[in-house]
């Protein structure tokens, strides 16, 4: 079984009756967001399912949420970027967000790659020898170009495709050329209802909100209300 888990923000608490209660096997896919101090909760989910995540733009606010991610053999389970085949269901991962200091669609890129951007960088903010962190998590032109070469059955991302009022249509051209079915996106928290559109494109979009939790066909076996 296949479950999507929308952005938990460190709490992870709503998960577990769900995971528990299961008795086939499950892979957990969470869209961004994890925002982590370290990767205790991590260990503990996976006694109960395969474990895979994208990062999304607060999985970078901090060094310890970086650190946690990228920083522990837990960034082999980081779907982005690559294609995974998971129980059967090839998935494509897209993490982080689009920042207007490197490419805010459908304005051009500034800058292409990392290596682009660090060329330009003043020295004072590279970091770990590399991007700021706060753009650890950025999307770059390199990292679609990498994706549409490979073709897939389900794109997860934290941005939104189009037409959530939000979304980007990089993201709907990227599912075209990928082959995709359909897409499930977390980083925006209201659940976002897409059914209406439904005939726009020829694969189905899910927005997997704020601690909410949806099978593959795009159920929601509970829906998250941010209420912080």
């Amino acid at each position: 079984m296949l479950l999507f888990a929308g952005d938990p923000h460190g709490s992870y608490e709503h998960l577990f009756p769900f995971l528990q209660q299961q008795e086939e096997r499950i892979a957990l896919i969470i869209l961004g967001d994890l925002q982590l101090s370290d990767c205790s909760i991590l260990e503990k989910l996976s006694q109960y399912c395969e474990l895979w995540f994208i990062h999304g733009n607060h999985d970078s606010k901090t060094v310890a949420a970086f650190q946690a991610l990228w920083g522990t053999e837990w960034k082999t389970r980081n779907l982005h970027g690559r294609v995974v085949e998971i129980q059967g269901v090839k998935i494509a991962g897209l993490g982080g967000v689009f920042r207007g200091q490197i490419w805010m669609p459908p304005n051009k890129p500034l800058f292409f790659d990392p290596i682009h951007f660090c060329q330009y960088c003043p020295q004072d903010r590279i970091w770990q020898g590399g991007l700021p962190l706060r753009h650890r998590t950025s999307i770059f032109l390199s990292d679609i170009e990498q994706l549409e070469q490979q073709q897939a059955d389900i794109l997860i991302c934290h941005e939104a495709p189009k037409p959530h009022p939000s979304g980007f249509q990089v993201i709907n051209t990227l599912a075209e050329k990928m082959g995709i079915k359909k897409i499930f996106h977390g980083h925006h928290h209201e659940n976002f209802d897409y059914s209406p559109f439904a005939n726009r494109t020829c694969y189905q979009i899910f927005n997997i909100g704020f601690r909410s939790l949806a099978t593959i066909e795009g159920q929601y076996l509970l829906q998250g209300v941010d209420d912080r």
